[in-house]
């Protein structure tokens, strides 16, 4: 039941900060950040390891939280690891019950360590589909407590769930904030692309269990493998839910941008290993990297599995919006444990 207590005191959590009169670009009709959010609903996730056939003991369980970003107009799924993903507010409509979260299917995805074309040294991960029937909105969440949001439109539960399929793998480089040029010290990410077959999806999922899902589109797997082509770079400061401005302790975070040639996405990371993708569109590699367009800030509180109430041991999460000015309307969602979300804006 989403009680009236509950939402209010979900209500009273949210916080938009360091607006300071600022106007909006374009993008966002030029009108001020001061829609702000509004809290929907909560799920928990019911997530099984690799190896793991049934839903146990064993399973590991991740509260989420959803919410309205009136300002972008999509919903924020925020899990209680930080990780968050972007899903479409079409279908938000206040009802007194929050229906479960639908199972779609299982996965088990295989990654390489870095530099490694073998599979003998593969680490295996768990990952459940489900659909949010609440908003009609598709969830990828990985054991780590990744997840990854795309419209689940007409799609249902498939009758013979069929495995995954490996398109490609690809090897990048992500500088810390700060760290001038690519060295051999430089952090090195193993990834491999993955087609659900059960949704059409491409699914991108690292050496450390992060996952990001796109729309796979016409992308078949390819003859012969390109390597990631590097487009920019930026880093960005992020404020935690109760630091008010931007001072020289705010924490900054060094992120990548590079070019899957193998099917027109432009991958995101940053240096905590964090992922994003999106089609490339019409956009073209930029001359060079400029910084990237603070809009403005967000603050969530976030429940653990099973934790019924919001209450003052409820976690928070800080995060930050900017506008990549080095494409043509990406906009970067970035939590302040370093997770990220890339959309493209109107």
């Amino acid at each position: 039941m989403k009680s009236v207590t509950c939402s209010l005191l979900a209500l009273g959590s949210l916080l938009v900060v360091g607006l300071g009169g600022q106007q909006l670009s374009s993008l966002l009709h030029a009108q001020e950040a001061n829609k702000g959010l509004v809290w929907k609903h909560g799920l928990n996730f019911h997530v099984r390891k690799a190896g793991q056939t049934k839903f146990d003991e064993g399973m590991l369980k991740f509260g989420t939280e959803i919410f309205h970003d009136k300002d972008i107009d999509k919903l924020v799924y925020i899990a209680e690891t930080g990780a968050l993903g972007l899903g479409v507010a079409d279908k938000v409509k206040d009802k007194p019950e929050v229906d479960p979260p639908k199972l779609f299917h299982g996965l088990e995805l295989r990654v390489r360590p870095v530099n490694e074309k073998g599979w003998t040294k593969a680490v295996k991960f768990g990952a459940e589909v489900f659909k949010d029937v609440n908003v009609d909105n598709l969830v990828y969440l990985s054991e780590k407590g990744s997840i990854g949001i795309l419209p689940a439109g007409s799609l249902s539960a498939a009758e013979k769930i069929k495995d995954p399929e490996w398109s490609h793998g690809l090897d990048v480089k992500v500088r810390k904030a700060g760290e001038k040029e690519f060295s051999e010290k430089t952090k090195k990410v193993s990834l491999e692309v993955y087609r659900d077959e059960n949704t059409k999806q491409l699914i991108y999922i690292t050496d450390g269990g992060v996952i990001a899902v796109v729309d796979a589109r016409d992308s078949t797997k390819p003859a012969e493998v390109k390597g990631p082509t590097w487009w920019h770079a930026f880093e960005v400061k992020v404020r935690k839910a109760d630091e008010k401005d931007f001072t020289k302790d705010t924490k900054a975070y060094g992120v990548e941008v590079y070019m899957d040639e193998n099917n027109n996405n432009l991958l995101y990371i940053t240096e905590t290993g964090a992922i994003a993708v999106v089609p490339a569109s019409a956009n073209t590699k930029p001359a060079g990297s400029k910084e990237p367009k603070w809009l403005f800030g967000r603050s969530f509180r976030v429940r653990k599995a099973d934790e019924k109430d919001f209450n003052d041991r409820t976690q928070k999460h800080g995060a930050e919006i900017y506008k990549d000015e080095n494409t043509t309307n990406n906009l970067v969602y970035l939590t302040d444990s370093g997770w990220i979300c890339v959309f493209q804006g109107k």
